[in-house]
């Protein structure tokens, strides 16, 4: 695993280039544009979490609908989230999301459902980290920026 600036400066450099071609196809003005939005990810992730972090970044397609809604009927897309993540040991979960005025945080070490957390997405963090709970899996903090190009 690599620090957050490690991991600008490959993906400025073209490091990556072969992983942005395998998730967003070979135009050149696209790779230019996913280099530049990975490395502004991970800009933000140090501006709210702290410079020289080991992170991971991942990438979570968006889908179309091309029948109905069942999970047959669906296919991925270019359009995806991009999320720098790292690992805390405070047992909270803390997820920025550009495009949106609040920082979500979820405290882990409070099981089960909490008042005011339904409507917006600690409820969706919370409730798989008590899947993994469930099903006797650890659970623990991490810290993560998000940016997504998914129509909302």
């Amino acid at each position: 695993m690599a620090n957050s600036a490690q991991l600008r400066n490959e993906i400025a450099a073209g490091k990556w280039d072969d992983k942005l071609r395998a998730l967003y196809g070979d135009a050149t003005q696209e790779i230019c544009r996913q280099r530049a939005r990975y490395c502004a990810a991970l800009e933000q992730f140090e501006l709210y979490f702290g410079p020289g972090r080991q992170v991971q970044v991942y990438s979570a397609p968006g889908r179309a609908e091309l029948g109905g809604s069942g999970a047959d009927d669906a296919a991925a897309v270019t359009l995806d989230l991009v999320a720098v993540a790292a690992h805390n040991t405070d047992g909270y979960v803390r997820v920025k999301s550009r495009g949106f005025n609040k920082l979500d945080v979820i405290d882990l070490t409070v099981e089960g459902p909490q008042e005011g957390e339904s409507t917006h997405s600690a409820s969706l963090i919370r409730g798989i980290a008590e899947g993994f709970r469930a099903a006797g899996k650890a659970v623990g903090g991490f810290d993560a920026y998000t940016a997504s190009d998914v129509l909302r």
